[in-house]
This record gives structure tokens, sequence and C-alpha cells, in this order.
């Protein structure tokens, strides 16, 4: 236990220098200490990450389920990721552990090997895998063990403003690499009405851009994306040293440094990406399903399409969210969490008016469709996660100077060499993992 406290309190300390653990109430009657209210009602109490939208789905999810029964009463506390887990480990450090908490699928690992996670408590829940989505449910697996139950999975789709591609005679949204540069450069217009490919064009008083996308780590999911449609993804989950193709990798990379500084189609230094689009200053933007649910304040006609396929395979970047139940000795606490985890996978229709999709194959079927979710549902077949690395989320972090998020700044701050930007990245990634 000794030592468990150590590596919870490192961790904790570890986690990208936030600060505020939260409350570590305590509970004095007899009743309260095995987790039940003086009506027999058992408190559990439930962690998650959602700041936006989606927080408010859930947060109607959860009293949802406190309104369909009176056995159990879901606490629910949601901050930003990363402040989260170091509540989280905070907490268990201190006896006061949450009794369920959401998590991504990448961000797994590092709790599995920490032995916070009880694998038993999902085991005898006694879940089917055919009833969830194949790569979420294997993403909720650790050497084979199942140490989460699936919820959601989210991924990138090209979002695109069908008035502006009608005004520019495009009918269509772009597929290929060809059609997507090409596309770009016709909807990229000056202020003096010129595009992109017409002479006299002032690439320094752009007045719309043709193609948009988040400049921070989700550039490099985008990378990422590229590499597996290369048929290349070096990234393991036992992985403890890597050396990258620099050819492959780095052709990721040099595609999305030409299209801000080669086509110059791309806003470089863009904040937010969906914001321009929704303010119909940038014509496309790859962005995620958890954006669908505000796309309702937009005038124009827009729609989804399935995320290019820019070389020989198909393959997105994308990532799943679970719900894990912590070491518990309190069996009745544990019961109560399993109850819920269970009503929450199978309630989860109505999690996808967020906009995520549902792992939870008869939920999927039984939600009512935002428009613009049917090109991620299209994706599902060749989504690409990263791995549960007890070390992802240092790799992976979207905090600087993790390694990913200086190579995004490399790329599309600085246009550095590509190959240099590949060598860098490695060494960074190869300093995480020998830390």
């Amino acid at each position: 236990m000794k030592r468990l406290v150590c590596i919870l309190t490192a961790c904790a300390l570890l986690a990208a220098g936030f600060t505020g653990c939260g409350n570590k109430g305590s509970q004095s009657s007899s009743a309260a200490s095995a987790g039940q209210t003086t009506t027999g009602t058992t408190e559990i109490n439930f962690y998650g990450g959602w700041t936006g939208a989606d927080l408010e789905k859930m947060k109607g999810l959860v009293s949802d389920f406190n309104a369909s029964q009176t056995a159990v009463k879901v606490n629910f506390t949601s901050q930003q990721w990363t402040n989260m887990f170091t509540k989280f480990l905070a907490d268990y450090q201190a006896n006061s552990t949450p009794d369920v908490v959401a998590m991504h699928t990448f961000e797994m690992g590092q709790f599995v090997k920490m032995g916070v996670l009880d694998s038993n408590a999902i085991k005898s829940m006694n879940l089917k895998e055919s009833d969830y989505v194949k790569t979420a449910w294997d993403g909720c697996l650790s050497d084979g063990v199942l140490y989460g139950v699936p919820l959601d999975i989210n991924m990138h789709a090209l979002y695109y403003n069908k008035d502006l591609f009608k005004s520019a005679g495009i009918d269509k949204a772009p597929a290929t690499k060809d059609e997507l540069i090409a596309d770009a450069q016709k909807l990229t217009v000056d202020t003096s009405g010129k595009n992109s490919t017409e002479s006299g064009f002032n690439a320094k008083s752009v007045k719309q851009y043709g193609f948009g996308f988040l400049q921070n780590h989700h550039t490099f999911y985008q990378i990422y994306a590229l590499m597996n449609q290369q048929g290349y993804n070096p990234f393991t989950s036992d992985m403890t040293k890597i050396t990258l193709d620099k050819t492959k990798t780095a052709n990721a990379i040099q595609f999305f440094e030409d299209l801000a500084y080669k086509y110059k189609v791309v806003p470089i230094g863009e904040k937010s990406p969906i914001d321009d689009f929704k303010a119909g200053t940038v014509a496309m933007v790859v962005d995620g399903n958890w954006q669908l649910s505000g796309m309702n304040t937009v005038t124009f006609n827009w729609d989804t399409a399935v995320y290019p396929q820019i070389f020989e395979k198909k393959a997105v970047w994308g990532a799943s969210e679970l719900l894990a139940l912590p070491k518990n000795s309190n069996s009745t606490k544990q019961k109560a969490a399993q109850t819920f985890v269970k009503w929450l996978s199978d309630n989860s229709a109505k999690w996808a008016l967020s906009g995520q999709i549902p792992a939870n194959i008869a939920a999927q079927k039984a939600a009512t469709n935002l428009k613009g979710i049917n090109a991620y549902k299209a994706e599902l077949d060749y989504v690409t996660f990263l791995p549960a690395h007890p070390k992802a989320t240092k790799i992976f972090s979207s905090a600087a100077p993790s390694p990913i998020l200086t190579a995004a700044q490399s790329a599309l701050l600085n246009n550095r060499d590509a190959g240099g930007i590949v060598t860098q990245l490695e060494t960074d990634i190869n300093k995480v993992l020998a830390s």
C-alpha cells in the first residue's frame, strides 16, 4: 500500500502541473460508511471530464437515472479531464475514491499500471462483446482483460459549407488529396474576389479560407490518421522505445504544411476553426462529432463528409470514452456503481444528442440521428485509436511541452522541415518513454 500511495502521489504531481484536487469529504454514520443514506438509498460518486455542451447532456442522463428509481443516487462531478484525473488520484489516495470514473481509452493504461481499476467488478457485470462496437470494446482491453464499459466513439470528419461550394461551382465534398487541395484553392478568396488559382490573388489579404483545422494536439491526430493511411502505425501499448519511419511520418506532416504554406488555403495560427466555419470565413474544417450539437445556430446550408483519403487506404483518428470502476472495498457501493454504469450504457441513445456515437449497438440504433452524424458512422470500420500505453497521457498530451504539441507547432506555426520534425518527435517520445 505504501508503494501505491507513493505512485499515486507522484502521478498527481505529474499531471501537467494542475492544482486543486477537490474535496475529500468523510462520512460518519454506519449507514453512510456503507454508502447508504438513512432512507436506504445508496449514494455513489461519478467523475467525468466533460465541460462543453456534452456536459449538460450527461447531467441530464444522471438526473434521468436518479429519477428512474430510489435505490441508487448518483452524485456527478465534472471538470477538465486532466484536472479530474488529478482529483481522482488524490481522492483515491485519501480513501474517498469515486465509484465511477469516465476516461478515454488511451488514458486507461496509466491507471491499469497503477492497479487502481477493478477489472473483476467489470467482469462480474457479464457484458456481451457482441452488444458493443468492436473498436470501442477492444479499446477497453489491456492484455486481454476488460477494464471498462465502452460508452461512445468520437472521430474526425469534414464539415463543409454547401452554399460556398455552390457559389464556387463545386458539387460535392472532396474525398481525395487532389480534390481537397483543388476545392480549398477555389474556396480561398481575397478581398478583391480572386481565388487562389487566379492571377493577382493576394495571399496577404484573404477574406475567406478554403480549409481549416485545429492547430494543436489535434494536428497530430490528423498526422496519425495519415500515417495509418499509409499502412503505418508505430504506436503500441507496450512500446519502450520507438523508431519512426521518417518517410511516411514526414509525408503526413508535409501535407499539412503544404496546405498552409504552399497552397496558402489555411489560416496560419487558427484558434477555433469551427467558429470560423460557423462565421462563414472558412469553407471546410476537420473537427469531431462533439461539435454537431452546437451547429443548430448556423444559418447557411452545411453538411459533413467522411475524412478524406489522402494516401493509399482509408483511416481516421478516433477515440472512445469508457466507464471504469475504481477498486472499492465497499460492495454495496460497487453494486450500485455497476447498476448505474449498465443503465448509462443501455440508455446512451440520449447521449447521442450531444453528437457522440453510442458504443452500445442497440442504443446506437435507437438514437435520434443528428444532422451530420452519418459521415461519422460511415467511418466506424476504419477508425484508429491511439494505444492505452501507461505513458500515453504524457506522450499524447494536449498540454505543452508534449511531443505531439511541439510537433504540431513546429509544422503549422514555424514551417520547419518535416524530416527534422520527425527526428524531434522521435526524440521527445523516447524521452517520455525513458523517464
